[in-house]
């Protein structure tokens, strides 16, 4: 018995301490990683998309990464850039990238990943929070980053279809 009050006062502590931990942490110093630049490397990471299919980014063939990070941003302007580019998002030359991190558990599989399923097109998912910090982008937009072997050669933000319509 007092070895079983022991180790719940022990994992009591210990759980209070792991948030003072965190904060304290944050609050020395750490920090964002810096913001992908032109003439940088995209980030090379293996993600799933909304069918739990891993792709590899950026992809040999991959000449632009759409990013969003707002779910307005996506559903007013997803359905302009998949009329407009398409196969292109079928080939793997344009890959959409979405920022669903903060999203819930819960929210994303009841809500968010049945909608991503309608569609035609992959939508690579980007699930765990931080991961994207170097993407950058402005609040209700979507970013294009135009690749030529691996390397940002530019980037844009598309707040209105007809920016959608006029990147592609």
């Amino acid at each position: 018995m007092i070895q079983t009050r022991s180790f719940a006062a022990f994992a009591a502590t210990l759980l209070m301490a792991v948030p003072a931990l965190t904060v304290n942490a944050m609050a020395d110093g750490a920090t964002k990683a810096a913001a992908i630049e032109i003439g940088d490397s995209f980030p090379s990471w293996k993600l799933d998309d909304q069918h739990e299919k891993t792709h590899q980014l950026p992809g040999d063939s991959t000449e632009a990464i759409v990013f969003s990070r707002s779910k307005q941003a996506d559903e007013s302007l997803s359905p302009v850039l998949e009329e407009v580019v398409g196969e292109r998002l079928i080939g793997g030359e344009v890959v959409y990238l979405s920022d669903i991190s903060r999203m819930s558990g819960l929210i994303s599989r009841l809500f968010a990943l049945p909608a991503l399923r309608d569609r035609d097109y992959p939508v690579v998912l980007i699930r765990e929070e931080g991961m994207s910090d170097p993407l950058v982008t402005q609040a209700d937009c979507l970013a294009v980053y135009r690749l030529e072997q691996g390397k940002v050669v530019g980037r844009e933000d598309l707040c209105s279809q007809k920016n959608v319509r006029g990147a592609f």
